[in-house]
């Protein structure tokens, strides 16, 4: 095993965590969690240079503003995503 991939497994956290099996429909919403993280700080960083930019680079802050757009496209796209799979688990659940 590298040296890299050591330091990794000494510091990962899920390493030593009790294995719990979760729903698909909780697996799915940590997973959609953690595709938002990344999300929020690229819509944060948009804003501010957007906000930080002088007035003549309208081209940059269209850019920054289609940026802001995709971001928040992207939300809601996994929010609903996080519905159908709710609306899934629930009509399976009550078929049962």
């Amino acid at each position: 095993m590298s040296a890299a991939a050591v330091v990794l497994a000494k510091n990962t956290s899920f390493i030593d965590a009790p294995l719990t099996i979760a729903s698909p429909e909780e697996r799915l919403r940590e997973l959609v969690h953690d595709l938002r993280q990344p999300l929020s700080s690229i819509e944060a960083i948009a804003y501010y240079i957007e906000m930080t930019l002088p007035a003549d680079q309208f081209e940059v802050r269209q850019y920054m503003s289609r940026l802001q757009r995709l971001v928040a496209e992207t939300n809601a796209i996994l929010e609903r995503s996080v519905d159908i799979a709710g609306t899934a688990c629930a009509r399976a659940a009550s078929a049962q």
